[in-house]
């Protein structure tokens, strides 16, 4: 994975000029197509089990309740490198694409975008 093979280019949406350039994602299945506009991306990290006090972005996999929601939108908000614009209410499908980042020890960037088609 280091060799930028694989998602490497998902670390260019770290840089807002490119966001600018690149906001829509497509991203299609076997029986479906879809178009989804970049909400946020951050940098974070994958923390041990026994760390305590920290947002784990992907234990989030279940959006359906507002207040999870709501808890999910508030800390990618936090932790977003630069303003989309982009917002998202409950009910909106999400992706959430992610890679390993070396900024620290279980780096990762994400991106997360909102289905717009």
């Amino acid at each position: 994975m280091k060799n930028g093979t694989m998602f490497a280019t998902l670390l260019d949406y770290a840089d807002e000029e490119f966001w600018e350039a690149h906001p829509t994602i497509h991203f299609d299945t076997l029986d479906k197509e879809g178009e989804y506009k970049v909400l946020a991306a951050f940098y974070t990290q994958a923390y041990k089990v026994d760390d305590g006090n920290v947002v784990r972005y992907y234990d989030y996999t279940d959006l359906t309740e507002k207040t999870v929601f709501a808890e999910y939108i508030g800390y990618i908000s936090d932790a977003e490198l630069y303003d989309t614009g982009i917002t998202a209410e409950c009910g909106d499908q999400l992706l959430t694409l992610t890679t390993c980042s070396y900024h620290t020890s279980y780096g990762r960037f994400v991106v997360v975008a909102k289905r717009t088609d």
